[in-house]
């Protein structure tokens, strides 16, 4: 059932990328700073103050919260985990075992059932049982998973 692993590794990559996104909106934050603002005149006009380069505290900010090597490191986890992706997709689309091909069928190359069923010599209500018997693995794995965590 390598089918199985490949969600797991799917999941991996989606979080990853999630975490590289929220890298990428937590600098874009910062840089929103430096952009110019609207006047506001409602406020009371006040001569004087400490000019302050908006530009120099994204730099500094940038600098201390190391974005810009969270993003490196976060884009080669992406890449690894790509990686780790397509080399079990492969494996998946060659494996000889049942469940593997109707996953492959469905989920992969998004055949409808009907198609499954003629493709794989079965009837319709016997890809209906094993695709329940898929969905429920993945199901019961995570579940397994989330609890271990």
């Amino acid at each position: 059932m390598l089918y199985i692993e490949y969600e797991h590794l799917k999941n991996r990559y989606k979080c990853t990328q999630k975490q590289f996104d929220d890298i990428l909106t937590e600098k874009e934050e910062l840089f929103q700073k430096t952009q110019l603002r609207s006047i506001e005149y409602d406020k009371e006009k006040v001569d004087g103050g400490i000019v302050n380069n908006t530009f120099d505290t994204y730099l500094i900010e940038k600098e201390k919260k190391q974005i810009d090597e969270r993003i490196q490191e976060a884009k080669i986890l992406l890449t690894e985990r790509q990686l780790q992706l397509w080399h079990k997709e492969v494996e998946l689309r060659e494996s000889k075992e049942l469940s593997d091909k109707i996953y492959v069928l469905k989920y992969l190359n998004n055949k409808k059932n009907w198609e499954i069923a003629d493709i794989v010599g079965y009837s319709k209500p016997q890809i209906y049982r094993l695709l329940e018997k898929i969905e429920k693995n993945i199901k019961m794995r995570k579940n397994e998973k989330n609890n271990v965590l």
